[in-house]
């Protein structure tokens, strides 16, 4: 049989791309290189990684690969979460009874970002189905998170996957995330807005075929009225956190910029992670030929 090699990759990816509207925003936007759309669509077509983390909450990440002998691999931005070698691991007991979760790992970035410390209590606004909620609560278990999901149907999901690790600091909400309650200041907010998902085509290859330049504008403007209400629940001090899986500048540094013209106490931090990524005054960007990942932005905020 002959081998695939990265042309053949190439070639397939760009005859399966019927979305011009993409082409010519990635190659017109100076946030991206010449090179960017090719190396974006060669990637395309490569098989994603299956990544996990280990619910330390029920087994350590020794015993569980002794119970389930999977090759597997580091990831270096996130403690007890590793690349394996199963494609089909959220229909293995093991995840079914909560010893592990199945989560991309470029999304692992945002809760790690947080710098979670003893005792925080921290607020995930758009948390459903669960992933960073999780991984917050697991790495923070002796503070609490408030898990916020304004979709009835995804926080039935949120409140699986919160049953099936055992999580029991997590407080569960149905609020919109653009007039979340004042009632409380948290140590740590973390946003994961709702995006026009170009970062996960890797996995769902039609994201390139239906997005639109407009449909990313008009959720930018959703996006800014997120970022400010979840700016104001932040103490003194806190820390705001906000990611997307997707590329647009609109979506990503645009978001943070509006925030800090708005917000004079508002501060970009640096993020200090072992991931390969490029990096702006406003946060990073993770590509797939970086860490052979998705994509991912994000972005760490400081109250002053």
């Amino acid at each position: 049989m002959r081998k695939t090699n990265i042309t053949d990759i190439k070639v397939k990816a760009v005859r399966n791309l019927s979305n011009p509207d993409f082409l010519e925003y990635h190659k017109n936007n100076d946030a991206f290189g010449d090179e960017w759309t090719e190396k974006f669509l060669e990637y395309v077509n490569i098989p994603l990684r299956k990544s996990i983390r280990i619910n330390t909450l029920k087994i350590s990440p020794d015993d569980f690969f002794k119970n389930f002998p999977y090759e597997h691999t580091q990831i270096l931005w996130c403690e007890n979460a590793y690349f394996i070698d199963e494609q089909k691991i959220g229909l293995k007991i093991e995840h079914a009874v909560g010893l592990c979760y199945a989560q991309e790992a470029s999304a692992m970035l945002a809760a790690e970002a947080l710098d979670i410390a003893n005792n925080d209590v921290v607020l995930d606004l758009c948390a459903a189905p669960g992933s960073k909620t999780t991984q917050v609560a697991i790495k923070n278990f002796s503070g609490t998170i408030v898990a916020n999901e304004l979709n009835l149907k995804r926080a039935q999901a949120l409140i699986a996957n919160v049953s099936r690790l055992g999580i029991m600091n997590c407080i569960i909400t149905n609020y919109d995330a653009c007039k979340f309650p004042d009632l409380f200041k948290f140590d740590r907010v973390l946003l994961d807005a709702p995006c026009s998902s170009l970062g996960t085509s890797r996995k769902n290859k039609e994201i390139l075929k239906t997005w639109g330049y407009k449909f990313s504008l008009a959720v930018s403007k959703v996006q800014k009225k997120m970022i400010l209400d979840a700016f104001s629940h932040l103490k003194k001090g806190g820390i705001l956190v906000y990611s997307t899986c997707t590329t647009p500048t609109e979506e990503n540094e645009d978001v943070i910029k509006f925030l800090i013209n708005n917000r004079s106490d508002a501060e970009v931090e640096k993020i200090d992670l072992k991931v390969n990524c490029e990096k702006n005054e406003y946060g990073i960007r993770v590509y797939p030929w970086h860490n052979d990942t998705e994509t991912a932005f994000v972005s760490k905020i400081r109250k002053k």
